[in-house]
């Protein structure tokens, strides 16, 4: 006899364990079935340890900057056996806080691969049969290989794998220059390896707005990262130990070592969800805004139902689904999603850029306030960057931020309010922002919309 709780979620990710600690708020026995690390890609392979990485990184700069601030001091060494250790040790007590989590929540955590058997039914290998009156499914996504370059650990490096290297390669070649081949080729730089992005798309981090991507490019251009934009890798081979690229147009490039980062897909290969019937093709499992499949009872969050392949995403996700399986009526909204991404220095955005607001046919104003006019960016010793906004020209309607600079993905918390009340550039300007600090540049942004920044020359 199988056995039985009220719901049950595939998957103890950034989409799985909040839906199950929301289910046992409300009250509901919860099975959730994860077959390896609690936390999901994000807290084992993802967001936290790179942000680990790239927290030491950001501390190697500012040291080596030191020495114009009167701060003296010989050349910065890399411990790499330290870096990552320091990465694998907060990755494991954050681990142990989700897993107290739910502990605390009694939810059962159960230790293998669920598969669905039929809409209230899932075999957990080496478990044997439960049953639910609501399943969610919460398997998150997989990184997407090239035929020529197969992962192997060694010289072709999944993000995953690079994160377990234990060592700074000399030079690394990163394929892929969006947000993951970013964040590491800011890493990397920093720790001393000599590093080259080739991008197939005529900018780095494209979905951004294009004065933050030709901003990044100039920065990382200055920092000694070669770039290839617009072009893409033809073929690969290893030869004494360095993998040579070949490069369209003939050019060849040598490295250490290859860091692959052309995207994730979602995963739900192991799922079952063709022993259902729910409706599924390669860009995700098939939910309506709350976050119901199409067959009733079962509901699906997280990377598993594209689109937004975020971790923040994925949590809302979880937890409208979990609130609708047990008779909740929520539904998901994503107009106002932040993207944050860590490079060196850090970019942020939520609403839309300048180029898609004219591409909806909407007349746009926009403010601009750089770091480089801020106070408390010049005490640091961290002014490349600005802050802009974007407007709707008629009532100055606030659309979109955009920030690149020092402390970006902090400073974007303000203007997501403004975006999700549906703020003008004036109302969010009538505030008063405090004196010295970083936020003064996003305020300084929003007077600018009007022409009337104090600190700026119209």
């Amino acid at each position: 006899m199988a056995r039985e709780c009220d719901v049950i979620v595939l998957g103890g990710g950034p989409a799985g364990y909040p839906a199950a600690i929301r289910a046992a708020q409300l009250g509901a026995r919860v099975c959730l079935v994860e077959r390896e690390s609690l936390g999901g890609t994000c807290l084992n392979w993802g967001c936290i340890p790179t942000k680990a990485l790239q927290g030491a990184a950001h501390l190697v700069e500012r040291v080596r900057e030191g020495k114009g601030r009167g701060i003296a001091g010989g050349p910065v060494e890399i411990d790499p056996e330290g870096l990552f250790a320091n990465k694998s040790r907060v990755v494991k007590e954050l681990v142990a806080g989700v897993e107290k989590l739910l502990k605390a929540r009694r939810v059962e955590v159960l230790r293998g691969t669920g598969r669905l058997t039929n809409p209230t039914e899932v075999e957990v290998d080496g478990v044997g049969s439960i049953s639910a009156r609501k399943i969610v499914i919460a398997t998150g996504s997989s990184e997407v290989s090239l035929p020529f370059m197969a992962f192997d650990s060694a010289h072709f490096l999944s993000s995953k794998d690079i994160l377990d290297l234990a060592r700074v390669p000399k030079s690394l070649l990163i394929v892929g220059g969006g947000v993951i081949g970013c964040e590491f080729a800011s890493i990397f730089n920093a720790f001393g390896a000599k590093v080259t992005i080739v991008e197939m798309l005529p900018q780095l981090v494209a979905t951004e707005d294009a004065q933050i991507s030709r901003m990044l490019q100039l920065l990382f251009r200055k920092k000694g990262i070669e770039l290839h934009l617009g072009s893409r890798v033809t073929a690969a081979r290893v030869d004494g130990g360095v993998v040579v690229a070949s490069l369209e147009g003939g050019a060849e490039v040598s490295a250490e070592a290859v860091l692959v980062s052309v995207g994730r897909r979602p995963y739900f290969a192991l799922a079952g969800i063709e022993a259902i019937g729910a409706e599924a093709d390669g860009t995700g499992i098939k939910v309506n805004a709350k976050m119901e499949t199409s067959v009733p009872g079962v509901y699906a969050a997280g990377d598993v139902v594209g689109g937004a392949l975020l971790a923040h995403v994925a949590t809302r996700e979880g937890i409208v689904a979990a609130e609708n399986a047990l008779g909740g009526s929520r539904e998901m909204r994503y107009d106002v999603i932040p993207s944050t991404i860590y490079t060196l220095p850090e970019i942020s955005r939520v609403g839309l850029t300048e180029d898609e607001a004219r591409s909806k046919g909407i007349a746009v104003a926009t403010g601009r306030f750089p770091f480089a006019a801020n106070g408390k960016a010049k005490g640091l010793g961290e002014e490349d960057g600005f802050v802009k906004w974007v407007a709707r020209e008629s009532d100055k309607r606030l659309l979109g931020i955009h920030i690149i600079g020092p402390h970006a993905t902090e400073l974007l918390a303000p203007a997501i309010i403004a975006l999700d009340r549906g703020m003008t550039g004036e109302e969010f300007a009538s505030s008063i922002f405090p004196h010295p600090t970083l936020s003064e540049a996003v305020h300084g942004a929003a007077e600018a919309i009007y022409g009337r920044a104090i600190d700026l020359v119209k």
